[in-house]
C-alpha cells in the first residue's frame, strides 16, 4: 500500500517537472518598426536673463532708501535710486570759493609785480654805471701814466740839483708836479671804487627786480595751475551731481535688490539687477564627451515642470571653451562644460513672467537625426559575448539574435543589422529565458 503511494507521488512530481519545463513563458512582446530617431543628451539647466544689467552707485554718497521691489517693472530712463545731493553741492560751493580766492590772489600779483618801466630803468642804470666805471678806469690809467712821468722828472731834477746844475725853483716845481700826480691817481682810484660800487649796485638792483618778476611769475603760474586743478575737480563734481539720480539703462523688471536702507556707499557698489524676462536663455552643464559632438546652431529643446506640457524649440548659442570638475550626486567626478541654449520663443509663452530668472528646466540637445531607420526598444537589448542581442519571437519560440546598433535617444536604438521592421522581440527578458524557449505574450 505504502509503496503504491510513493510510486504515485513520484509520478506526479515527474509530471509536474515536465509540465513546468514545457509550459510557455509569459513575456512582453514588442514589434520592430521603422521611423525617425534622434540621438539626444539631456541635462538639468536653469534659465538666465540674456541682457542682465547691474545698476551700481555712479558716485560715492548717501543712498536714499530704495522703493523698488523684486518683480517691479521699469522703463528705460525711470529713476531707480537717488543719492543725497547736499554733499556734492557743498563740495561744489567749496571748490568755487577756492577758485575765486585764487583768482583774486592772481590779480593781486600783477599789482605787486615790478613794472616793465622799472625793469627797463634798472637795465639802463646798470649799463650807465658800467660805462661810467669804464671811463673812470681809463682816467685812472691816464693819471697813473702822468704821475709816472712827473716822478721821472722829479728824480732827474734832484740829480741835476745834486750836481748843481738845476735851481731850487726848478726842483720845487718838479717835486710839486710829482706830488700832484700821485694825488690825482689816489683821487681817481677812489672814483673807480665809487663807480664800481655804483655798477655793482645797479646790477644787484636789476637782478633783484628780475628775480621778483620771476618769483611773481612762478607764483602766478602756481595759482593758475591750482585754479586749473580745482576747475577740473569742479567739472567732475558737477557731472557727479547730474548722476545723483540713478536711471534705468533699459526696459525690464527688477531681478534682485542688493541694497535697501539709506546708507553711505562707495562708487561702484551694486544696487539692483534688472533684465527682461522676454529674453531668457538656458544654461546647462553637459558631460564633456557629449559636448565634443556639439556645435553652435544645433537643435535643442527646453522642457520641464516650469513649462508645463510645453516643449520649446531652441538652438545652441554658445559653448564654453573650458570644462570644469563637478561631483555627481553619486560622488562620481565628471568633467562638464557649460552650454548656452537660445529659445526660439519666450519660455513663458503667453505669460512672459511665468518663467523667471534662474528657474530650473530640462535641456535636451539633438546630436544627430536619422529618418526611416529600424528601431528597437532599449529594453529588448541585452549583452552577450560583449555584443548586443535580442530574443526574436518566431512561432511562439524565442531565438537569440545578434544585432548591430547605431544612434539612440534613451528609449529606442537604431538597428543596423539582425532585425527587420515587423519582427517581434521580447521586452525585458529575464535571466532564465534561453534560446529556443517557448513564450506566450502577456495579456
Amino acid at each position: 500500500m505504502i509503496r503504491g503511494i510513493l510510486i504515485l507521488l513520484g509520478a506526479t512530481a515527474v509530471a509536474a517537472i515536465w509540465y513546468a519545463s514545457t509550459r510557455p513563458a509569459n513575456v512582453e512582446i514588442a514589434t520592430i518598426e521603422r521611423g525617425t530617431l534622434r540621438a539626444v543628451v539631456e541635462e538639468e539647466g536653469k534659465t538666465k536673463v540674456t541682457n542682465r544689467f547691474v545698476v551700481s552707485m555712479p558716485v560715492a554718497g548717501r543712498l536714499q532708501r530704495l522703493t523698488l521691489n523684486e518683480g517691479d517693472i521699469v522703463k528705460r530712463g525711470d529713476v531707480l535710486a537717488e543719492i543725497d545731493p547736499l554733499a556734492l553741492r557743498a563740495l561744489i560751493k567749496e571748490a568755487e570759493a577756492q577758485t575765486r580766492a585764487l583768482e583774486r590772489r592772481t590779480e593781486g600779483i600783477e599789482t605787486k609785480k615790478p613794472k616793465r618801466e622799472e625793469l627797463e630803468s634798472a637795465r639802463v642804470g646798470e649799463q650807465s654805471a658800467k660805462e661810467a666805471l669804464t671811463v673812470s678806469m681809463h682816467l685812472l690809467e691816464d693819471a697813473k701814466a702822468a704821475a709816472a712821468h712827473f716822478e721821472q722828472e722829479a728824480v732827474r731834477e734832484r740829480k741835476l740839483a745834486e750836481r748843481g746844475i738845476a735851481t731850487d725853483s726848478t726842483l720845487g716845481e718838479a717835486e710839486m708836479r710829482d706830488r700832484q700826480g700821485r694825488e690825482r691817481v689816489a683821487i681817481q682810484e677812489i672814483r673807480v671804487k665809487i663807480r664800481r660800487y655804483e655798477s655793482d649796485t645797479a646790477t644787484l638792483r636789476r637782478g633783484a627786480l628780475e628775480a621778483q618778476v620771476h618769483d611773481f611769475d612762478w607764483q602766478e603760474k602756481d595759482y593758475q595751475e591750482q585754479i586749473a586743478g580745482i576747475r577740473a575737480g569742479l567739472e567732475k563734481l558737477r557731472d557727479d551731481l547730474t548722476k545723483a539720480r540713478v536711471l534705468a539703462p533699459a526696459d525690464g523688471v527688477v531681478l534682485r535688490r542688493l541694497k535697501e536702507s539709506e546708507q553711505v556707499l562707495a562708487a561702484g557698489t551694486a544696487l539692483l539687477e534688472i533684465g527682461s524676462l522676454d529674453q531668457l536663455e538656458v544654461e546647462a552643464d553637459f558631460l564633456s564627451e557629449d559636448v565634443a559632438h556639439m556645435k553652435a546652431g544645433m537643435d535643442a529643446e527646453i522642457f520641464g515642470r516650469a513649462l508645463g506640457s510645453r516643449v520649446v524649440a531652441a538652438k545652441i548659442r554658445r559653448i564654453y571653451p573650458s570644462a570644469f570638475l563637478k561631483i555627481s550626486s553619486l560622488g562620481v567626478e565628471q568633467q562638464r562644460v557649460t552650454v548656452i541654449l537660445a529659445p526660439t520663443e519666450p519660455l513663458g509663452g503667453a505669460n512672459p513672467t511665468s518663467v523667471g530668472d534662474r528657474f530650473r528646466v530640462e535641456a535636451r540637445v539633438v546630436l544627430e537625426r536619422r529618418a526611416d531607420v529600424v528601431l528597437v526598444p532599449e529594453g529588448a537589448l541585452f549583452r552577450s559575448a560583449n555584443k548586443w542581442h535580442v530574443f526574436r519571437v518566431q512561432g511562439g519560440t524565442v531565438r537569440a539574435v545578434e544585432v548591430g546598433t547605431g544612434i539612440r535617444d534613451g528609449r529606442r536604438r537604431e538597428v543596423t543589422s539582425g532585425l527587420n521592421a515587423g519582427d517581434e522581440v521580447v521586452l525585458h527578458p529575464g535571466p532564465d529565458l534561453q534560446d529556443g524557449d517557448r513564450v506566450v505574450a502577456l495579456d
